[in-house]
C-alpha cells in the first residue's frame, strides 16, 4: 500500500487562523491561571502543558512547512495526555469513554498525517464535531443558561479549549497531499 503523507502549507488560510486560535488559547490560558493559580489543580496541568503544547505548534508553524507537520504531532500528544490527565476527576464511566476518545483522536490524527489513512476527510468531523458539541451542548448548559449565572470570567478555561479545537479543525484545511 502506498502511503499518502500529508504536509502542512504554512501559508494557507487555515493554518494561519490554526495560529491564531493556538495564541488566543495560550493568552486565555496564561490570564485565567497567572491569577488563579492552584484553583482547578496542578498548575503545570492546567497552565504549562498545554502552554507548551501551544508553544510547540505556533513555534513549528513559524519555522515553515516542513516543521509545522511534527509540530502539530508533538501539540496533539501533549493535548491528548491533557486531556487524559483532566479526564481523571470525572465518574469512572466517563473517564473510560473519555480516555478511549482522545486516544482514537490521536490514533486518527496520525494515521491520517503519516498516510496510513488515504484521505483527510476524517479529520473534519474529529476535531469540528467534538468544537460543534462543546458550543451547543455542553457549554451552552454550563455557561449560558446556567443557574445561577457563571461569571464570564470562569468561562476562559473552556474559551482556552474551544480555541485548541478549532485550531486543530483550521489547520486540517492547511494540509494537503505531499508530492514526491
Amino acid at each position: 500500500m502506498k502511503h499518502r503523507k500529508l504536509i502542512v502549507d504554512t501559508r494557507h488560510w487555515g493554518a494561519k487562523a490554526a495560529c491564531l486560535f493556538m495564541g488566543l488559547a495560550a493568552l486565555l490560558r496564561c490570564w485565567y491561571y497567572g491569577v488563579e493559580q492552584g484553583k482547578d489543580g496542578p498548575l503545570w496541568l492546567h497552565l504549562w502543558l498545554p502552554l507548551l503544547a501551544a508553544v510547540v505548534f505556533l513555534l513549528g508553524m513559524a519555522a515553515g512547512s516542513r516543521w509545522a507537520k511534527p509540530a502539530s504531532m508533538v501539540s496533539v500528544v501533549l493535548g491528548v495526555v491533557f486531556f487524559i490527565l483532566k479526564a481523571q476527576t470525572f465518574a469512572p464511566l466517563h473517564k473510560t469513554l473519555c480516555t478511549i476518545l482522545y486516544l482514537a483522536v490521536l490514533v486518527l490524527y496520525y494515521a491520517t498525517v503519516l498516510g496510513f489513512l488515504p484521505t483527510k476527510k476524517l479529520l473534519y468531523p474529529l476535531f469540528g464535531l467534538p468544537l460543534l458539541y462543546h458550543i451547543f451542548v455542553e457549554d451552552t448548559r454550563l455557561y449560558f443558561f446556567a443557574d445561577p449565572p457563571v461569571p464570564v470570567w470562569h468561562w476562559l478555561p473552556e474559551l482556552s479549549v474551544l480555541c485548541i479545537m478549532a485550531g486543530l479543525f483550521c489547520l486540517t484545511f492547511a494540509m494537503k497531499i505531499e508530492k514526491r
